[in-house]
């Protein structure tokens, strides 16, 4: 069994292991390094009597340490998805994986531009530089756990971060367009050739939805879906 030396001097030491203490000798001493106070050992016991004492190796340690904190975590996770129901965890999963890997922009035409909700959320919506999108996008999805670690009324509510986020990421586009064809109406005829202009450049009519990719509906659907189930469940608790 497992025990932790917790005394060394000279050549006797003082070993804990399964609730009991042990005295224990250089001469049951199996190691090829000194024993040490806290060092983690295999103890042998025999008709209640330690007959030898076995260091642990350090990479040994680590491995099991690894193992209990993946089973841990394992039990955590199955917990809190039997907590939202199959339903809820569903939606999570079919936004994160849309949120990450779909695209949510795309545009044929001389410029083809293919961008993914991460890049919008990034602070220069650029191809590159998306790790501010991504951690925004795993918070959103991490608030899957909310009602299981907070017993509140208002916990379900949680589950509408995933539509904030997501029109967080889609509101700077919305006002980009808006500016854009204010500014085109204002300078009339020349402002209708350059937005034909941008129309052969980007290969669309120049509507809003436009360059809206399969990904965006997809996200929006899972989103809208949370943000109903979260309020329907504060409205239950209340």
């Amino acid at each position: 069994m497992r025990g932790t030396i917790i005394m060394w001097s000279g050549d006797k030491g003082v070993i804990t292991a399964g609730g009991q203490r042990y005295d224990f000798g250089i001469n049951e001493w199996h190691g090829a390094t000194a024993p040490a106070a806290n060092m983690t050992v295999e103890v042998a016991v025999t008709d209640g009597k330690l007959t030898g004492v076995t260091p642990v190796n350090e990479a040994d340690l680590a491995k099991e340490k690894m193992a209990a904190l993946t089973g841990q975590g394992g039990k955590v996770a199955k917990a809190v998805f039997e907590n939202v129901g199959k339903d809820v965890a569903i939606a999570y999963g079919v936004f994160l994986v849309a949120a990450l890997f779909l695209n949510v922009i795309s545009s044929a035409g001389m410029l083809g531009i293919e961008l993914k909700m991460s890049n919008l959320l990034s602070s220069n919506m650029g191809i590159t530089g998306t790790g501010q999108g991504v951690f925004l996008i795993l918070l959103a999805t991490a608030t899957i756990a909310v009602p299981y670690f907070w017993k509140h009324k208002f916990a379900p509510l949680a589950f509408i971060v995933p539509l904030l986020v997501t029109l967080k990421a889609f509101w700077p586009m919305y006002q980009q367009h808006r500016e854009a064809k204010k500014a085109m109406e204002a300078m009339g005829e020349f402002g209708e050739m350059m937005g034909q202009m941008a129309q052969q450049m980007t290969g669309n009519s120049g509507g809003l939805f436009d360059n809206i990719g399969f990904g965006a509906y997809v996200i929006f659907a899972a989103a809208i879906y949370l943000t109903f189930k979260g309020v329907v469940r504060f409205l239950g608790r209340s």
